[in-house]
Order: structure tokens, then C-alpha cells, then sequence
């Protein structure tokens, strides 16, 4: 297992590694592993987001959605 500096923040990464732990930039593609390029979507203001960080806040959201949904509703039977 070899360690390689991240082009993004230069800190010793695995090569098999998906995205840096430090700063998160992708693995290169060309990477015997596949690089996290394969498993990143793209960046938001320069910050890449893995499918399992985003798949956490679309999770999130959907359970702040239903719980307000109910509290209104439980708020508007009550009058």
C-alpha cells in the first residue's frame, strides 16, 4: 500500500484510497482502485461530497420534513 501526496492539500494518502481523508478531493481516475471519482458526485463551492455524506443529509431532511408534518398536524387537530 502505497502513500501518495493529495494534489489538493499535498497530506500522505493511500493509493487505493477513494478521496483524501483530509480534505476530501477524489482519487485519481487512473488509479488501479478506481479512483473516488467513481463514487464522488461533484463539488459544491469547491467541497467534494461523497454519495454516503449526501446520501446522510437527503436523509435528514426527509425526517425534519416528517416530523414537522406531523407536529402541524397534531397542532392544527388540536384547535
Amino acid at each position: 500500500m502505497a502513500l501518495i501526496p493529495c494534489p489538493a492539500c499535498t497530506r500522505q494518502v493511500s493509493a487505493q484510497a477513494l478521496a483524501c481523508p483530509g480534505c476530501g478531493h477524489p482519487g485519481d481516475a487512473a488509479s488501479p482502485a478506481g479512483g473516488g471519482v467513481t463514487r464522488m458526485l461533484g463539488t459544491v463551492a469547491g467541497t467534494y461530497i461523497s454519495t454516503t455524506t449526501l446520501a446522510s443529509l437527503v436523509l435528514g431532511v426527509v425526517m425534519f420534513v416528517c416530523v414537522a408534518a406531523v407536529l402541524i398536524t397534531l397542532i392544527l387537530k388540536s384547535q
